[in-house]
């Protein structure tokens, strides 16, 4: 699993990067933070923040008296989740996308394969060792599924079936570069489409 998958998991809740958006911005009182995030339950913001500072990404302040009052902070691996949001959304890439994108190695491998052009699925199996025909396509459709890769038949005898990236596609491989989870630049792929 690339190293990054981990911090994805947390975004998988609505709330998550709005939280992470909020600490950033300074926002640091559970009060403040519910009162800047409409919609957010007590109950939610709690399990969240507690989430969070369990997986190292907020850590908690108690200021003790009375009132007992708690700030939360990010922290350095908070920051980067935060990178990570950021790019997200300057990427125009849906966070649920990206994180299971980075949870399977064939999915990323295929991808950066595909940023060098078209290619047929014998093409693919070829250039990503040690994957059977069988996963090979369960992953292109889930790709498929996510609105990354279009496939599309030729209408030639025998029908030639040919898979690319989407418009979709094209900004994920572009941010999975960024973020150093596929390689860049692209070896020259064999059997690419002209």
């Amino acid at each position: 699993m690339w190293e990054d998958a981990r911090a994805l998991e947390q975004l998988r809740c609505k709330w998550t990067p709005l939280l992470v958006r909020c600490l950033a911005d300074g926002i640091s009182r559970p009060g403040q933070l519910k009162r800047a995030i409409p919609g957010l339950s007590t109950k939610v913001l709690y399990e969240r923040l507690h989430d969070l500072q369990q997986s190292g990404f907020v850590r908690a302040l108690i200021f003790e008296g009375y009132p007992r009052r708690a700030e939360y902070h990010l922290t350095e691996k908070g920051r980067r989740l935060l990178r990570i949001v950021s790019m997200c959304q300057r990427y125009d890439v849906p966070l649920p996308v990206l994180s299971e994108v980075l949870k399977c190695r064939w999915l990323r491998d295929i991808l950066g394969i595909l940023r060098a052009g078209p290619q047929r699925p014998s093409s693919l199996q070829r250039q990503l060792v040690g994957i059977s025909r069988k996963v090979l396509s369960e992953k292109l459709e889930k790709l498929e599924h996510l609105h990354v890769v279009r496939r599309e038949v030729s209408p030639t005898r025998p029908v030639a079936v040919w898979y690319r990236l989407s418009e979709e596609g094209e900004r994920l491989s572009e941010l999975l570069a960024d973020l150093g989870a596929i390689s860049r630049p692209m070896r020259v792929a064999v059997g690419t489409l002209s």
